[in-house]
């Protein structure tokens, strides 16, 4: 992957926006900063390397949740909207 920097807020926003429509608002909203907070990324800009690295934990955790191919569809589509597909 391309080195990126996506603002904290923008990508916890894109990830709380679609991981809602697969597991309800509450379950969204805590995703996008609960996944950086595990991983200790707190910064305000991420590279590429750190993005992979939450997207893979929430990716691991919706599996459970959703599916394997739905929670695929979901980074997806995460990486689609700030720019890192």
């Amino acid at each position: 992957m391309a080195p990126i920097s996506v603002p904290r807020v923008s990508l916890s926003k894109t990830i709380q926006e679609v991981a809602s429509n697969y597991v309800g608002d509450l379950m969204g909203k805590v995703a996008g900063t609960a996944h950086m907070q595990r991983l200790g990324i707190d910064e305000d800009q991420l590279t590429g390397e750190r993005v992979d690295a939450v997207l893979s934990s929430l990716q691991s955790s919706l599996k459970v949740l959703v599916g394997d191919e739905t929670a695929r569809k979901a980074v997806r589509e995460i990486k689609s909207r700030i720019g890192a597909a």
